[in-house]
């Protein structure tokens, strides 16, 4: 009887904490009526590599994550930086994750670390 109390109550459990529910659509759930709750993925032309998440505006370009948000000095969104195509750049970055703030009009080699900057761009 014991064994059968306690499959029961497993069950029980597995209803409702919502398992075999698909991971995906809950997640896309969570994220409604939030503007950040497309899939930069969706707006990534073909070889562009996501390299981190920074605020949009040139004067909080220092603000960044390894995930999406806000920032936390205007709030807005936090865009995807990408790296991209040449031909498709807004500017070139240094490709770390600390050196959102290096951005810059031509080809050169990040002041922070010596890296090679990518052509970028940031999906808002």
């Amino acid at each position: 009887m014991k064994y059968i109390t306690l499959i029961i109550l497993s069950l029980a459990l597995i209803v409702n904490c919502g398992g075999g529910k698909d991971t995906k659509t809950e997640t896309q759930h969570s994220h409604e009526g939030h503007s950040h709750s497309s899939d930069p993925a969706d707006k990534m032309a073909e070889g562009e590599n996501l390299i981190y998440y920074t605020c949009p505006m040139d004067a909080h370009s220092a603000e960044y994550s390894s995930d999406p948000g806000h920032c936390p000095k205007c709030g807005m969104d936090l865009a995807a930086g990408v790296i991209t195509a040449d031909e498709n750049h807004d500017f070139y970055g240094c490709p770390m994750l600390i050196h959102s703030h290096i951005r810059e009009d031509k080809p050169g080699t990040c002041v922070d670390c010596g890296m090679k900057l990518k052509p970028m761009r940031l999906i808002k």
